[in-house]
Protein backbone atom coordinates (compact mmCIF):
# COMPACT_ATOMS: atom_id res chain seq x y z
CA UNK A 1 0.00 0.00 0.00
CA UNK A 2 1.77 3.18 -1.32
CA UNK A 3 1.99 5.82 1.77
CA UNK A 4 0.23 8.73 -0.61
CA UNK A 5 -2.84 6.65 -1.03
CA UNK A 6 -2.76 6.79 3.02
CA UNK A 7 -2.03 10.65 3.29
CA UNK A 8 -3.49 12.45 0.55
CA UNK A 9 -6.96 12.40 2.24
CA UNK A 10 -5.04 14.51 5.28
CA UNK A 11 -3.37 16.30 2.85
CA UNK A 12 -6.75 17.31 0.74
CA UNK A 13 -8.54 18.14 3.94
CA UNK A 14 -5.17 20.58 5.59
CA UNK A 15 -5.67 22.86 2.16
CA UNK A 16 -9.67 22.79 1.85
CA UNK A 17 -8.91 23.90 6.32
CA UNK A 18 -6.25 26.85 5.19
CA UNK A 19 -8.56 27.47 2.58
CA UNK A 20 -11.71 28.15 4.78
CA UNK A 21 -9.61 30.01 7.59
CA UNK A 22 -8.90 32.48 4.46
CA UNK A 23 -12.33 32.85 3.56
CA UNK A 24 -13.35 34.08 6.91
CA UNK A 25 -10.72 36.66 7.55
CA UNK A 26 -12.79 39.27 6.52
CA UNK A 27 -16.58 40.46 7.81
CA UNK A 28 -18.63 38.87 4.98
CA UNK A 29 -15.78 36.30 3.74
CA UNK A 30 -14.75 35.09 0.41
CA UNK A 31 -17.15 33.26 -1.30
CA UNK A 32 -14.82 31.61 -4.23
CA UNK A 33 -12.70 30.29 -1.68
CA UNK A 34 -15.40 29.07 0.94
CA UNK A 35 -16.40 27.13 -2.36
CA UNK A 36 -12.79 26.28 -2.67
CA UNK A 37 -12.65 24.68 0.44
CA UNK A 38 -16.23 23.06 0.69
CA UNK A 39 -15.18 21.16 -2.49
CA UNK A 40 -11.51 20.00 -1.53
CA UNK A 41 -13.40 18.64 2.15
CA UNK A 42 -15.88 16.92 0.06
CA UNK A 43 -12.91 15.04 -2.22
CA UNK A 44 -11.41 14.44 0.95
CA UNK A 45 -14.31 13.25 2.67
CA UNK A 46 -14.93 10.83 0.03
CA UNK A 47 -11.57 8.89 0.03
CA UNK A 48 -11.68 9.38 3.80
CA UNK A 49 -14.97 7.01 3.13
CA UNK A 50 -14.38 5.00 0.38
CA UNK A 51 -10.64 4.15 0.17
CA UNK A 52 -9.07 1.40 2.12
CA UNK A 53 -5.92 2.94 2.33
CA UNK A 54 -8.06 5.94 3.91
CA UNK A 55 -8.91 3.07 7.08
CA UNK A 56 -6.02 4.11 8.66
CA UNK A 57 -5.80 5.18 11.82
CA UNK A 58 -4.40 8.86 11.32
CA UNK A 59 -6.69 9.54 8.36
CA UNK A 60 -9.98 7.99 10.78
CA UNK A 61 -8.47 10.27 13.48
CA UNK A 62 -6.73 13.15 11.95
CA UNK A 63 -9.09 14.32 9.09
CA UNK A 64 -12.45 14.39 11.58
CA UNK A 65 -10.29 16.26 14.31
CA UNK A 66 -8.89 19.12 11.33
CA UNK A 67 -12.41 19.80 9.84
CA UNK A 68 -14.13 19.98 13.83
CA UNK A 69 -11.31 22.60 14.66
CA UNK A 70 -11.20 24.11 11.62
CA UNK A 71 -15.17 24.72 11.75
CA UNK A 72 -14.71 26.01 14.85
CA UNK A 73 -12.38 28.52 14.68
CA UNK A 74 -13.86 29.53 10.71
CA UNK A 75 -17.57 29.96 12.39
CA UNK A 76 -16.00 31.68 16.10
CA UNK A 77 -14.70 34.75 13.90
CA UNK A 78 -11.27 34.26 16.24
CA UNK A 79 -8.98 34.17 12.42
CA UNK A 80 -10.43 37.45 11.41
CA UNK A 81 -9.94 39.02 14.49
CA UNK A 82 -6.29 38.38 14.86
CA UNK A 83 -5.65 38.72 11.40
CA UNK A 84 -7.09 42.36 11.63
CA UNK A 85 -4.83 43.26 14.37
CA UNK A 86 -1.79 42.42 12.04
CA UNK A 87 -2.98 44.50 8.96
CA UNK A 88 -4.00 47.25 10.60
CA UNK A 89 -1.29 49.71 9.67
CA UNK A 90 -1.36 48.53 6.22
CA UNK A 91 -4.94 49.00 6.09
CA UNK A 92 -4.93 52.58 7.25
CA UNK A 93 -2.73 53.69 3.65
CA UNK A 94 -5.52 52.40 1.69
CA UNK A 95 -7.85 55.36 2.26
CA UNK A 96 -6.46 56.94 -0.89
CA UNK A 97 -7.47 54.21 -3.32
CA UNK A 98 -11.04 55.10 -3.72
CA UNK A 99 -11.87 52.08 -6.53
CA UNK A 100 -10.90 48.90 -4.65
CA UNK A 101 -7.72 48.32 -3.24
CA UNK A 102 -5.92 45.09 -1.49
CA UNK A 103 -3.47 44.32 1.33
CA UNK A 104 -2.19 41.45 2.75
CA UNK A 105 -4.53 38.72 2.82
CA UNK A 106 -7.43 42.01 2.43
CA UNK A 107 -9.18 42.22 -0.72
CA UNK A 108 -11.58 45.20 -1.32
CA UNK A 109 -14.19 46.10 -3.93
CA UNK A 110 -14.41 49.87 -3.22
CA UNK A 111 -12.53 51.99 -0.54
CA UNK A 112 -14.40 55.23 -0.28
CA UNK A 113 -14.60 58.09 2.79
CA UNK A 114 -17.57 60.01 3.74
CA UNK A 115 -18.69 62.15 6.83
CA UNK A 116 -15.42 61.56 8.46
CA UNK A 117 -15.61 57.74 7.98
CA UNK A 118 -13.51 55.53 5.37
CA UNK A 119 -15.42 52.32 4.38
CA UNK A 120 -13.53 49.02 2.77
CA UNK A 121 -15.93 46.91 1.35
CA UNK A 122 -15.27 43.09 1.01
CA UNK A 123 -14.78 41.75 -2.03
CA UNK A 124 -16.41 38.68 -3.52
CA UNK A 125 -18.57 38.67 0.08
CA UNK A 126 -20.28 34.97 0.51
CA UNK A 127 -21.87 35.74 3.66
CA UNK A 128 -23.44 39.06 4.03
CA UNK A 129 -24.47 41.57 0.84
CA UNK A 130 -22.40 44.64 1.88
CA UNK A 131 -19.62 43.85 4.46
CA UNK A 132 -16.17 45.28 5.35
CA UNK A 133 -14.25 47.06 7.73
CA UNK A 134 -14.64 51.18 8.71
CA UNK A 135 -12.00 53.57 9.83
CA UNK A 136 -13.18 57.15 11.50
CA UNK A 137 -11.95 60.05 12.57
CA UNK A 138 -11.93 60.16 16.85
CA UNK A 139 -15.09 60.63 17.83
CA UNK A 140 -17.29 60.21 14.46
CA UNK A 141 -19.47 57.31 14.88
CA UNK A 142 -19.85 55.39 11.92
CA UNK A 143 -23.87 56.00 10.27
CA UNK A 144 -26.02 52.31 9.96
CA UNK A 145 -27.19 52.87 6.53
CA UNK A 146 -23.77 52.41 4.21
CA UNK A 147 -24.25 52.33 0.52
CA UNK A 148 -27.19 51.32 -1.10
CA UNK A 149 -28.58 48.67 1.07
CA UNK A 150 -32.03 47.70 1.95
CA UNK A 151 -30.99 47.18 6.00
CA UNK A 152 -28.80 48.74 8.21
CA UNK A 153 -25.38 47.68 9.09
CA UNK A 154 -23.74 46.51 12.16
CA UNK A 155 -20.65 47.49 13.65
CA UNK A 156 -18.57 46.06 16.20
CA UNK A 157 -15.76 47.84 17.65
CA UNK A 158 -12.05 46.84 16.68
CA UNK A 159 -10.32 49.52 18.81
CA UNK A 160 -8.64 53.08 17.81
CA UNK A 161 -11.67 53.77 15.70
CA UNK A 162 -12.11 50.89 13.53
CA UNK A 163 -14.80 48.91 13.20
CA UNK A 164 -15.69 45.51 11.29
CA UNK A 165 -19.42 46.12 9.56
CA UNK A 166 -21.94 43.60 7.71
CA UNK A 167 -25.28 44.20 6.31
CA UNK A 168 -26.21 40.78 7.37
CA UNK A 169 -28.63 38.03 5.99
CA UNK A 170 -30.91 35.93 8.55
CA UNK A 171 -28.75 37.33 12.08
CA UNK A 172 -24.89 36.44 10.83
CA UNK A 173 -22.93 37.23 13.40
CA UNK A 174 -20.37 39.59 11.95
CA UNK A 175 -17.24 37.80 11.93
CA UNK A 176 -16.94 34.58 11.26
CA UNK A 177 -18.89 31.44 9.22
CA UNK A 178 -22.78 30.63 8.97
CA UNK A 179 -22.83 28.12 6.75
CA UNK A 180 -27.02 29.27 6.50
CA UNK A 181 -25.79 32.29 4.91
CA UNK A 182 -23.65 31.49 2.37
CA UNK A 183 -24.77 32.60 -1.03
CA UNK A 184 -23.44 35.01 -3.88
CA UNK A 185 -23.71 38.81 -4.24
CA UNK A 186 -24.36 40.78 -6.94
CA UNK A 187 -22.05 43.90 -7.71
CA UNK A 188 -23.76 47.37 -8.60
Amino acid sequence: MSRARTWWPIVCCLVAAVALLYAVVLPGGYLTWLWVAMILWLVAAVGWLTSPAGRSWPVRLILPAVSVVTMVVACSGVAGRVLFAWHRPGLAQLSASPLGASHGLYRFSAVWSHGGCVTYVTEDSGMSPFAGLVRCSPGVRPSPRLGDTARDAVFEPLGDDWYAFSVPRSGSPVWGFNPFAVGATTEA
